[in-house]
């Protein structure tokens, strides 16, 4: 990140939460509300929203749009959070935006970023900004760009100490994100038996518009309003067939409000052809090696990746690390079974797991004080899995190493 950029984001922990958007709806007023600048989509739930968002974007700007998209966290760079059209925005125009809440210092690390994102997507003058939201759907700062259709991929038990450990209360939270859009679509991921908890009922199942079936081959099948194609499943993992099948639904939904042409075929094609999204299930070349990479970050993407590495013809060695608030022992549990050797290392993070609870946890494994010294003890083929923190640690290896 920039020098400049990071002194001015210093002095705003990354862990830092705040239940309420008072004071950034104030900030936002004093710069003149652009998060009302331009229409938007807001993709609320536990987990798959960066990959139904960066799937959705894709759709969108190949439809014709000029598009922002929003994400969260990063792996690397903080900018990676703020893309215009598909590019990650350029430092200058993210250093700009940050600025114009250096008088606004109460304001946490991600609303200030999410603030800068509305600054920088509302002076682009995008057609359309795609939002993932941060935690929860009742006071994420992105709730605060009015978004007119928003979608739900999931519920799951992540951020309990902030959402509620039942699986009601976080669906009553995330539901606020539905009730207040105009147009609003529930994921797969939903049971059918929290669907009446989420407060939202003009929700539709993103079903009902839209099917994603495997096709095998790396491929799916997918038709609309009476249309059918076959594409090339841009991302790994059966789980991604869902998070696909609501992308195209809120493109879907698009396309009804009058933003974009109705879906087409070809399109539809060469958008999910264009992308990629680094860290899920993702493989890449760290120093002369081939390496597995998963973010799932809590106990649903552990079980969802426990599930994928069942299917493979090969047994993977982990390397894995999280953050404080992760059920880790339940984690270690899903796991175990699908890896062979195991390797637990500490990251550089002020939320960081502490290495002895998840040696703890990962009975026998092996202990390395970084990612880097992890990697090296395993031999091939190689997974790395736990945390964003740990897998950005590793592509930053490949990063230096390019």
């Amino acid at each position: 990140m920039p020098v400049d950029v990071a002194v001015k984001l210093s002095d705003r922990p990354t862990g830092r939460i705040r239940p309420r958007l008072d004071e950034l709806r104030g900030a936002l007023a004093q710069r003149g509300n652009p998060q009302l600048g331009f229409p938007s989509i807001l993709i609320v739930g536990t987990n798959g929203k960066g990959s139904t968002a960066a799937m959705l974007e894709a759709l969108l700007r190949n439809h014709g749009l000029r598009t922002g998209l929003f994400t969260s966290p990063h792996l690397l760079r903080a900018e990676e959070r703020v893309r215009l059209n598909g590019t990650q925005v350029e430092d200058s125009v993210f250093e700009s935006a940050i600025g114009r809440f250096d008088e606004f210092p109460d304001l946490t690390y991600f609303e200030t970023i999410t603030a800068a994102a509305f600054t920088i997507f509302s002076e682009a003058q995008v057609d359309a900004a795609v939002l993932e939201a941060g935690m929860g759907g009742s006071w994420d700062a992105t709730r605060l760009a009015e978004s007119a259709i928003a979608g739900l991929t999931n519920i799951g038990s992540d951020h309990a100490g902030w959402l509620g450990t039942e699986p009601t209360e976080i669906a009553r939270d995330k539901g606020r994100a539905l009730a207040a859009a105009e147009s609003s679509l529930i994921g797969t991921g939903v049971d059918d038996d929290l669907v009446a908890e989420l407060g939202a009922p003009a929700a539709r199942r993103a079903r009902s518009l839209v099917t994603c079936a495997d096709a095998g081959g790396g491929r799916a099948a997918v038709s609309w309003d009476g249309r059918e194609t076959i594409v090339r499943m841009p991302l790994s993992g059966a789980f991604q067939f869902d998070n696909l099948e609501l992308a195209l639904a809120l493109a879907f939904e698009a396309a009804n409000a009058g933003w974009i042409r109705p879906l087409e075929p070809s399109r539809v094609q060469v958008a999910l052809d264009g992308m990629s999204w680094p860290g899920r299930l993702s493989v890449h070349r760290l120093r002369g090696r081939d390496v597995l990479m998963d973010c799932a970050h809590n106990l649903e993407g552990a079980r969802a990746l426990a599930e994928h590495l069942g299917g493979l013809d090969c047994c993977h060695n982990l390397l894995f690390s999280c953050l404080d608030d992760k059920p880790v022992e339940a984690m270690a549990e899903v796991l175990r079974g699908r890896v062979g050797d195991i390797v637990v290392c500490r990251l550089d993070d002020e939320r960081a797991m502490p290495l002895e609870r998840l040696a703890a946890a990962f009975a026998g494994a092996e202990c390395a004080e970084d990612p880097q010294t992890g990697l090296d003890r395993l031999s091939d083929p190689v997974l790395v899995a736990g945390s964003t923190r740990l897998v950005g640690a590793l592509l930053a290896l490949e990063e230096t190493a390019s």
